[in-house]
């Protein structure tokens, strides 16, 4: 599953850097709530083992981020041009 495909699942049109709509999120967002859909939309998925939030900022860039069942956070940031993110080491809590 890509990017493209859960915003056309939720029946979001966002103007997006297309490598955005590309990006691979696996199934895992086959099930996925909106959470906030303003200035920032926020996409989340809870599973057995772990929560994926995906937060998109057209401004600031995109971000995908798993927190799991021990506690651990992990993320990565896309931004604007095709090869250029950054990991986020430790997410605050404001992605979830």
């Amino acid at each position: 599953m890509h990017v493209k495909d859960l915003l056309d699942d939720l029946d979001l049109r966002l103007k997006l850097p297309q490598h955005w709509y590309s990006t691979d999120i696996s199934n895992d967002f086959e099930d996925a709530v909106l959470i906030q859909n303003d200035e920032i939309v926020k996409i989340k998925t809870e599973g057995e083992k772990d929560t994926k939030v995906i937060v998109i900022d057209v401004n600031d860039g995109m971000s995908v981020v798993t927190k799991f069942s021990d506690g651990k956070v992990i993320g990565v940031k896309y931004l604007n041009n095709k090869d250029d993110f950054e990991y986020i080491g430790n997410p605050s809590d404001l992605y979830f």
